[in-house]
């Protein structure tokens, strides 16, 4: 089998994505796709990575992930690791095509077992252009339906009635973010650190323990602020602090960690197996975010979540990007019983991810279950695919 063409493309309604769509001369085509300056990662697929893989047979992932980890892009997270993970996506779901099975089934699963999921509360604009920031992180939309950000910063504890009135028992919120920007996360007030357990308050009030929560911190705090953070959610018992520092900071992972602290989560940006040895090595985190979009896809993927499952640090794949980087990781959960939990953003599913795929995973009472068909099991919508800008490498 080899690959006859490669196209890839962006939309302008989600600048921020990248899709592949890797065609073979038996008549497959596999999907991938990355996140992140979207249209930029198009163009080096275009440019430089659909003609390198030309006549390739899809089957080799290591040949080609070697001939796509150009000296540029080896240790780094840019352009050229976000293309090869979209495309080595695209070559699992061939590879499942071909042998008529969900990839899950290729990597040791069995039956699509029912996964543990949590909300991500972003709201239906979250992150959808690349320019946003945190202070434009969807705020600006509003109340509305799904609008989970509006709804955990003004009224926390109604958010989590609804959520568990559909089963979801787990949900993550980040109300410190813009505290963080008044002088760039380095100190954090007093005044300011209670208003940031406002909405953690709010919850426990309206439904105590029933739902658990996740404090996401977006690496924006200084190692003494996270801590002094840290130290006043010990009280909440929350599930998670996630990337409570700056991101380069390593070694304070570690010195965060214990003391009864909240259990440490990270690893949604990183994109090299040495970190991962680092990070799982040495104790530095609890659960291992990877994202199988951003990390140079599934096959190394399945390496960062070996190391983590040989050092004792579960996994939890991360979703806050696409539908097809969700359904990848979901297939890694199900395969891999280390999985901890699931993350989906109800926002994006319940609204725009239908509108450009078929086949999503179900999610129902709190629970993820893949379908049992080959590959992926999605297929782009024909109407997504004809009105983005594609651009064909044959």
């Amino acid at each position: 089998m080899k690959i006859i063409a490669v196209k890839p493309f962006s939309h302008p309604e989600f600048p921020n994505l990248a899709y592949v769509e890797i065609l073979t001369d038996e008549g497959i085509v596999g999907l991938g796709e990355t996140y992140y300056f979207g249209s930029t990662v198009a163009h080096f697929i275009s440019d430089f990575a659909g003609p390198a893989i030309l006549g390739k047979d899809p089957l080799n992932r290591d040949e080609i992930a070697k001939t796509l980890t150009t000296y540029v892009g080896y240790n780094g997270s840019g352009v050229e690791t976000r293309a090869r993970s979209a495309i080595d996506i695209a070559l699992w779901d061939i590879a499942g095509q071909f042998n008529n099975k969900p990839i899950f089934e290729l990597i040791g699963g069995n039956t699509p077992r029912k996964l543990r999921i949590y909300n991500t509360c972003a709201g239906v604009q979250y992150m959808r252009k690349s320019n946003q920031g945190s202070k434009s992180w969807g705020l600006d939309q509003g109340a509305g339906k799904y609008e989970d950000l509006a709804a955990f910063m003004n009224d926390a504890g109604q958010l989590a009635t609804e959520l568990l009135s559909e089963g979801i028992t787990v949900m993550k919120i980040w109300p410190f973010d813009l505290l963080a920007e008044k002088n760039w996360g380095r100190e954090i007030s007093s005044s300011d650190l209670k208003l940031g357990l406002e909405p953690i308050k709010k919850i426990r009030d309206a439904v105590g323990k029933k739902m658990e929560i996740m404090v996401e911190l977006h690496a924006l705090w200084s190692p003494s602020a996270a801590k002094e953070i840290m130290s006043a959610l010990k009280e909440f018992e929350v599930f998670w602090v996630e990337d409570p520092i700056y991101p380069d900071l390593l070694e304070e992972l570690g010195v965060l960690r214990g003391n009864s602290m909240p259990k440490i989560a990270h690893g949604e940006t990183i994109a090299s197996k040495k970190r991962v040895e680092r990070l799982v090595g040495e104790n530095l985190i609890d659960v291992l975010t990877l994202d199988l979009s951003w990390c140079g896809g599934l096959t190394e993927g399945l390496a960062m979540a070996k190391l983590a499952k040989e050092n004792g640090v579960r996994i939890a794949p991360h979703d806050c990007t696409g539908p097809v980087g969700l359904t990848a990781g979901a297939h890694l959960s199900t395969a891999d019983e280390n999985a901890l939990i699931q993350e989906t953003v109800r926002s994006s599913y319940r609204t725009w991810y239908p509108h450009l795929v078929d086949g999503l995973p179900l999610i129902e009472n709190g629970e993820l279950k893949l379908s049992i068909s080959p590959g992926l099991g999605l297929k782009l919508r024909d109407e997504f695919r004809a009105s983005s800008l594609v651009s064909v490498t044959a």
